[in-house]
């Protein structure tokens, strides 16, 4: 189990992303305020630890942050970005 500061999470999660040819920066950048919107809505963010300066995301292991990225090229080809938010965890 890795904890991750929440700006780092982020970072590495967009580093992936820019990776597709089909995201690339923009939909990088695009993913990181989608992603802060879900942060700050209200509701228990199962793998969330702590609020603020001291939040955490919890991740299995470095994998998930290629899973989370595949997820969301695949949400996007198929236009589901909805879906994947309302899912995301």
């Amino acid at each position: 189990m890795i904890k991750m500061d929440i700006d780092d999470f982020i970072y590495e999660i967009k580093e992936e992303l820019i990776c597709y040819e089909e995201i690339g920066e923009e939909g990088a950048d695009n993913w990181e305020r989608e992603f802060r919107q879900w942060l700050s809505a209200p509701g228990k963010k199962e793998n969330v630890e702590g609020k603020g300066d001291r939040a955490r995301f919890i991740i299995a292991d470095e994998s998930e942050i290629f899973d989370i990225a595949d997820s969301y090229l695949e949400a996007l080809e198929s236009d589901n970005i909805k879906s994947y938010w309302k899912s995301f965890q």
